[in-house]
């Protein structure tokens, strides 16, 4: 009974293995990706450090108080608090 679910099993392993080369040999190769348009690539803006936690924010979205810099309200109202 083994030898028969040993020999049923590898013939699976045959057919899949077969089965999966025919399909690559007829299937369309994978199109390499895309570069981005000249001139339209994208420009990272500059990053600053909470004070408060440490994480980094974009500067445009960062919060400044008395000339330090958080990155939420939040923070800034637990400047005092450690």
């Amino acid at each position: 009974m083994i030898v028969r679910f040993l020999q049923f099993l590898l013939a699976f392993l045959v057919v899949r293995i077969l089965w999966g080369l025919i399909r690559s040999l007829f299937s369309k190769p994978a199109s390499p990706p895309r570069a981005a348009p000249a001139g339209k690539t994208e420009q990272r803006g500059e990053v600053v450090r909470c004070e408060r936690c440490d994480l980094h924010v974009p500067k445009e979205r960062a919060v400044v108080r008395d000339g330090r810099t958080f990155c939420s309200d939040d923070c800034v109202d637990s400047r005092g608090r450690a």
